[in-house]
């Protein structure tokens, strides 16, 4: 699929989807100079946008991607690569307690609307009587 129907199935602009492809975030096949989309594409955008709605920056979904295309289990790490996964593994921690703290003040924010509707329901109960 071009770009037009690319842009209308995710819901995000051209000009966006350029940009991401300029960051190294997409990689669209290059077909007489027009840039074809296909389901992984669709796929990427999804991650991105779910991770960015959970507050990782371009860059550090850059990073995350990066990781890993290039993640061999099996393969014995240089110093720079211990010290990358590292770096790596803290920012996922930092946001992983960003996430339990959104959580918690969203639960305290739902209690107090749960408490706010039942005394209107109340007061709505005693004036209908």
């Amino acid at each position: 699929m071009k770009i037009g129907e690319f842009a209308d199935i995710t819901g995000i602009s051209k000009d966006t989807i350029r940009y991401y492809e300029k960051m190294d975030l997409l990689h669209p096949e290059i077909i007489n100079k027009h840039r074809q989309f296909n389901k992984h594409d669709i796929d990427v955008i999804e991650t991105i946008l779910k991770l960015k709605q959970t507050g990782f920056s371009l860059q550090e979904i850059k990073m995350l991607f990066k990781w890993s295309e290039n993640t061999d289990q099996n393969k014995k790490l240089k110093k720079e690569e211990i010290q990358n996964l590292l770096q790596i593994k803290e920012i996922f921690q930092k946001k992983y307690k960003q996430m339990v703290q959104k959580e918690n003040h969203i639960k305290q924010i739902k209690e107090v609307l749960l408490k706010a509707d039942n005394k209107i329901s109340e007061i709505l109960e005693r004036n209908n009587g």
